[in-house]
């Protein structure tokens, strides 16, 4: 009787199935779930430097902002980004968390940034991403100004 039924299951797993590929689903940082790509973890920083421009702008005490800082920071913790991407993480949610008794701090002191070609590598993917309507801190050329404004100063030969 139950091989009977022994065809159906196949046919249930096979249905259920993955496509075949597997894809890590832990990664250094010990967070379950599906590695992130890049443009998941970058819709996560958009979303999250969106929520904190709007909160200093409008919020009128610290306990709001505060809040709005925990919120990202909590939201960052729980990611599972990419292996490249796990020790800038750790670092930008500390750089979160050390700004909690003072929010002002994220207007006057630089976060942690991922290296420099793993900047660019988001950079470049920023525009297919809808939640990054303006260049983060990743875009090494909206980040660095006087050097594309001192490489335009220089003589020609």
């Amino acid at each position: 009787m139950i091989l009977a039924f022994l065809p159906v299951l196949l046919l249930i797993g096979a249905a259920c199935g993955d496509d075949g590929e597997k894809k890590p689903t832990t990664t250094s940082g010990g967070n379950a779930g599906p590695v992130m790509t890049d443009e998941e973890y970058l819709k996560a920083i958009c979303v999250g430097v969106q929520q904190l421009s709007d909160a200093l702008v409008t919020k009128t005490n610290v306990q709001d902002i505060t809040k709005v800082v925990k919120d990202f920071s909590a939201s960052m913790k729980a990611l599972n980004p990419p292996s490249d991407l796990q020790q800038y993480n750790k670092d930008f949610t500390k750089y979160l968390d050390d700004t909690t008794s003072d929010p002002t701090q994220l207007l006057t002191k630089t976060p942690p940034l991922p290296s420099d070609s793993v900047r660019q590598r988001l950079a470049s993917k920023e525009s297919n991403v809808p939640e990054c309507k303006k260049p983060t801190f990743f875009d090494l050329k909206a980040a660095t100004p006087s050097a594309s404004a001192a490489a335009s100063a220089s003589p020609k030969p």
